[in-house]
């Protein structure tokens, strides 16, 4: 019952005692001592039924129930004289009540464990304190002391009396009340009455004690004049718990309900504030994508989401809210546990999820725009299952899906080459899965693959598609003498060298890998192997891929790769493109390798060459190449340089995730990828035959 229909009934119970008195009164003078007491005795049992303690007893109510028993005893003990030993028996009895009360609430410590001996002894004299201390007992016990040794049992007044304490003992009458309002307004669908309401979508309401159990996705239906005028409002039941021996229900609606309205009828003539159950006509869609609300914390880059426990969910898949008529894409990154007081013994376990946001996808420029604010609070968090994706571009290729959707995730091969690719991940992860399936992708007729790979897994997972080594046969032989030759040369004192000697050998490289490279883009081969020579020494091998990477860029500086374009698989990248405090055994040569290949990475673009950088981790390459890497697929990565690194491309919770990152799931960012957003997606179940011995 409200505070206010309570405060009605309660001085409706003092009117009803005035008559009482004033139409039974007989030889008890209503002023008199006796009398004030049992009229304070009445009062007070009416008062603490209706308005003090309503609910349940506390210890606090138990100290006001005795102190004010005791002050009104206590100057009259001479007048209840006739009581005898019933007045110390009770005076005592009140007065041991107050003392275990004011020790319950003294001895309770807060800051200590529950399962501690100080806490343990307040919980044993709380227990004490309310079962026995109960207001209604109190007055009632006084009242009936009082009239049995001051009032003749005969006369009209102590029946009249009698019936009054009675009714307020034991009918209880703010029960009495509700069941009677409820004839009159309840049909049989009617199980709550509205009691708050928490945003313009979450309701609160009471249950009736007589109402059927409600749990949880229940279907409700109400009048309510949120927004201005009355109207019949459909929603979920998303909360149902009982507290202080009352159910109570949390109830969610939203425009977007209209399944509910479709599949439910509502009851003739609802009234206003009364909750209805409703029947539903088949299966609700909207209960099975149904991830959460809205709480507090949201922001309009992150999503903050209530769990609602209904849909299983993992890290990476795709939510969607309602704002207007925006539909608003979120990607799951993070997911923390949590307990609401509900008061000062109960408490209620949560989740609290948090989504970033991809934005309002546009089909038409194939890519998420930005939405500028936060959606209202309570707004309910569906699953996005499906999403309208527009078919794969002639220069796209699907790489994956995001979680748990049909939402494709492209990327445009040629952006891929012109501007960069790296490939992140640690062992195990599928990134060279991943990488050499996309390598099949990027080849054909207009772009050439070539593949530096010292792990030798290539020529084998790769047979279907690489014809050969780069340079073969005796031009290899050759070439390998010659990088043996410039070694030797090297290794003597500077004074010593034969210069002409270095010089011819080193035109005989440019010339042999511009030859390799013209016959090759030129050939309807569509991907080859650069394969290290069998040379002497570590300083040689340096040289031989400085020599490659050099005559690479200048065929496509002066434009003689045929109108091709070419794209430089660099796997295993960290032997390659060591960053310049892991170079190897001649750290010259090593930066002259690196600079090679940087030159490249800094103006290959305008020439039609461009790197698909593999590695492990980022720390061992050359950041010089890159962070001229203009899109990145990231696997699952624990160093905190890759985190670092990966910072400059996606956001924290991004970055975050990435030691979370399941096997064959990753991030895409970058200007390859048509979403323009950083996303997590699944790379699908790829076969590729297996390496010799393996």
């Amino acid at each position: 019952m409200p505070k206010g229909q309570r405060i009605i009934v309660f001085l409706a119970t003092l009117a009803l005692l005035l008559v009482c008195y004033t139409v039974f009164k007989s030889s008890i003078d209503v002023l008199n001592s006796k009398g004030i007491v049992i009229i304070s005795a009445l009062i007070m049992l009416s008062f603490t039924t209706l308005l003090a303690e309503h609910f349940f007893t506390r210890p606090t109510d138990v100290v006001a129930s005795t102190v004010s028993v005791l002050l009104l005893l206590s100057p009259m003990h001479s007048d209840l004289n006739e009581m005898g030993l019933w007045y110390w028996i009770f005076w005592s009895y009140s007065a041991a009540l107050l003392i275990v009360s004011l020790l319950a609430l003294l001895l309770l410590s807060p800051e200590k464990s529950p399962s501690s001996q100080i806490n343990k002894a307040s919980i044993v004299l709380k227990t004490i304190a309310v079962r026995f201390g109960n207001g209604r007992f109190l007055w009632f016990s006084l009242f009936v002391l009082c009239v049995i040794f001051y009032v003749d049992s005969q006369s009209p007044l102590f029946i009249a009396l009698f019936v009054y304490a009675s009714v307020l003992l034991l009918i209880d009458p703010k029960k009495a009340i509700i069941s009677l309002s409820s004839i009159s307004k309840r049909s049989e669908s009617a199980v709550a009455e509205l009691f708050g309401i928490q945003s313009s979508s979450a309701y609160l309401a009471k249950v009736y004690p007589d109402s059927p159990p409600i749990k949880r996705f229940d279907v409700t239906g109400f009048v309510s004049n949120s927004g201005g005028r009355e109207r019949w409002l459909t929603g979920l039941v998303i909360e149902a718990y009982e507290l202080n021996e009352q159910r109570w229900l949390k109830i969610l609606t939203d425009e977007s309900f209209g399944e509910l309205e479709d599949k439910t009828t509502a009851p003739d003539s609802p009234k206003k504030g009364i909750v209805h159950l409703l029947k539903v006509d088949g299966e609700l869609d909207l209960v099975s994508h149904l991830i959460g609300t809205v709480c507090e914390g949201a922001t309009i880059e992150k999503l903050k989401f209530e769990y609602a426990f209904n849909v299983s969910i993992q890290e990476g898949e795709l939510l969607q809210v309602r704002c207007g008529v925006h539909n608003i894409l979120y990607q799951v990154v993070e997911g923390t546990t949590g307990a609401e007081a509900l008061d000062s013994r109960n408490e209620a376990g949560f989740i609290i999820g948090e989504a970033v946001q991809l934005g309002i996808w546009n089909a038409e420029t194939r890519s998420f725009d930005r939405y500028g604010w936060v959606p209202n609070m309570n707004s309910p968090v569906l699953k996005a299952e499906t999403v309208d994706v527009p078919e794969c571009l002639p220069n796209e290729y699907q790489i994956g899906n995001i979680p748990g959707t049909n939402f494709q995730v492209f990327i445009d091969r040629d952006t891929a080459v012109t501007h960069h690719l790296a490939i992140l991940g640690v062992t195990g992860s599928g990134k060279s899965v991943f990488a050499r399936n996309l390598i099949r992708q990027i080849a054909d007729e207009d772009t050439k693959i070539v593949c530096v790979d010292f792990t030798n897994e290539y020529s084998v997972k790769l047979a279907d598609l690489i014809s050969g080594s780069l340079v073969k046969g005796k031009e290899a032989e050759s070439m390998f003498t010659a990088i043996d030759t410039i070694s030797d040369e090297m290794d003597k004192f500077a004074n010593q060298r034969n210069k002409s000697l270095i010089a011819a050998k080193e035109t005989e490289l440019r010339n042999g890998f511009k030859v390799a490279l013209r016959q090759f883009v030129g050939s309807d081969n569509k991907a080859v192997l650069f394969e290290l020579p069998d040379v002497t020494n570590s300083a040689g091998i340096l040289e031989y891929t400085k020599w490659f990477f050099k005559s690479l860029f200048e065929l496509a500086k002066a434009q003689e790769l045929a109108g091709k374009k070419v794209c430089v698989v660099l796997e295993e990248a960290h032997t390659i493109v060591p960053e310049w405090n892991f170079l190897g055994v001649d750290d010259k040569r090593s930066s002259a390798v690196v600079n090679s290949i940087a030159q490249i990475a800094l103006q290959g673009r305008k020439y039609g060459v461009g790197f698909v950088v593999i590695a492990q981790r980022t720390a061992n390459v050359s950041k010089t190449v890159l962070t001229q890497c203009n899109s990145v697929v990231a696997f699952q990565q624990f160093d905190r340089t890759s985190a670092e690194f990966l910072g400059n491309y996606m956001s924290s919770d991004y970055v975050a995730s990435l030691t979370r990152l399941r096997p064959r799931h990753a991030i895409a960012v970058g200007k390859a990828f048509s979403s323009g957003t950083p996303m997590i997606f699944s790379v699908p179940e790829i076969s590729e035959p297996e390496a010799e011995g393996g």
